[in-house]
């Protein structure tokens, strides 16, 4: 899985998302997965942790599906940008 991509299509369907490395954890559950999405009353986030990038990302994609955000199974940087 290319998380970068991931990230970049979440952007392009103005999803807020992140995913960091937190050291300080002790070498369990290092990696967070948070995202943000809508406006106002419809405004939602998911939250993911896990050992590796991949699976925070594998954790969220039910969260994000509840929220109408399907994310595909591959997703790829050659990919074209959707036009704003």
């Amino acid at each position: 899985m290319d998380v970068i991509a991931v990230l970049e299509w979440l952007l392009e369907r103005d999803v807020n998302a992140l995913l960091r490395a937190g050291a300080q954890r002790g070498g369990t559950r290092t990696w967070t997965f948070h995202a943000t999405g809508g406006h106002g009353d419809g405004k939602w986030w998911v939250r993911t942790d896990a050992d590796s990038a991949e699976e925070c990302v594998r954790g969220a994609r039910e969260q994000l599906r509840a929220h109408g955000i399907d994310l595909p199974e591959q997703v790829s940087c050659d990919e074209p940008l959707r036009e704003a």
